[in-house]
């Protein structure tokens, strides 16, 4: 995902047409060498869009370089499968090359696991010689591979340490609750967030333009106003509406409504509520992750009934800063920020 959207493309397609132009044996200057890899793109392309394994490999690869933006927790992050690698039958480039702030250097894979049964969500992501060519390649270069795999019946992220998992062939298999067990995504700014329910948000009707309730209770009304509530409370901040609002979409809380407000027999209100399954009944309750969250966001932009129709959204840099900054100032909305440490570190916090 290049932020150069001027020369990146061009350059891309540059090197392809050259690769064209030798293993086709044409000029780059002969009059047929571009209707020529026009042809061989379109076919490429059209191969491409009827397999949908590869497309939703493809869009979960650009998600997670996606999500890494809004999460922030990295100084540099790289794509690091381009280009070639030599020997090539010793080396393999995992997906992405991320340093973290205190320097430390991951090369990570990125993997796709759709698994229909939702209580069976195990597979295996490596064998050996392929976990083999990554792991030399991050050793050469300097860093440490780890695989991040998309749960996509559920739509959860796991970052392990493919040596975590090796069987007694060193192939690499997990399953999903392992994997959140072993999850290092803490490390590139993942957490937990909690706030006080119900978030609520209500639709106020326009009095003067606003026809009574029919009898068979339909009615045409104009909205005046929204509001957001914390509870009781009237969210008035612009950052803490922000907040709200991200929330009620892409939180993992049930959303109930409209619920109408009616006055005899004007309506004066509609109004959505949003609580979680089960209530603790400890003054608040987690929402979900800022991945799921995330996570949430990029298949409303790149899925229609499962089906991919973009591999790409709109990224988000620093999306999250706000809920995770120690500058959040609380008026009305508390956020409680829980990090989830793997089972083999020695650190957590909240």
């Amino acid at each position: 995902m290049s932020s150069d959207t001027n020369a990146s493309p061009s350059f891309d397609l540059l090197a392809e047409l050259a690769r064209f132009g030798l293993d086709h044996r044409i000029s780059l200057n002969d009059p047929k060498a571009i209707p020529e890899f026009s042809t061989f793109v379109e076919n490429v392309v059209r191969r491409a869009l009827s397999q949908p394994n590869l497309l939703h490999g493809r869009r979960t690869e650009a998600m997670f370089e996606s999500m890494l933006l809004s999460l922030g927790g990295y100084s540099l992050l790289k794509t690091e499968d381009n280009g070639d690698v030599h020997p090539n039958d010793e080396y393999l480039a995992p997906d992405f090359r991320v340093v973290l702030p205190d320097g430390t250097q991951w090369l990570i894979e990125v993997k796709n696991a759709y698994i229909e049964d939702p209580f069976r969500q195990e597979r295996q992501f490596m064998v050996s010689g392929y976990r083999e060519k990554l792991e030399r390649y991050a050793s050469a270069t300097g860093g440490k591979l780890k695989l991040a795999v998309y749960w996509a019946r559920w739509g959860i992220w796991t970052l392990v340490s493919p040596e975590r998992f090796l069987d007694a062939a060193g192939n690499v298999s997990m399953d999903m609750q392992t994997g959140m067990m072993e999850n290092e995504l803490v490390h590139l700014g993942d957490q937990m967030i909690g706030t006080r329910p119900p978030l609520k948000l209500r639709l106020e009707v326009d009095p003067t333009t606003t026809e009574p309730v029919a009898a068979d209770g339909t009615v045409k009304f104009t909205i005046s106003g929204v509001r957001l509530y914390c509870g009781e409370e009237e969210l008035l901040d612009s950052l803490e509406k922000e907040i709200a609002w991200t929330f009620m979409r892409y939180g993992r809380w049930r959303m109930d409504g409209p619920q109408p407000d009616v006055k005899g027999d004007r309506l004066i209100a509609a109004e959505f509520r949003w609580d979680p399954e089960e209530n603790t009944n400890q003054g608040f309750e987690t929402i979900g992750t800022l991945s799921e969250m995330f996570c949430r966001y990029y298949s409303e932009q790149t899925l229609l009934n499962q089906e991919v129709v973009q591999l790409l959204a709109r990224p988000r840099p620093g999306w999250f800063a706000p809920l995770v900054g120690s500058e959040y100032d609380k008026k009305v909305l508390p956020l409680w920020q829980f990090k989830l440490y793997p089972r083999h570190s020695s650190t957590s916090q909240c």
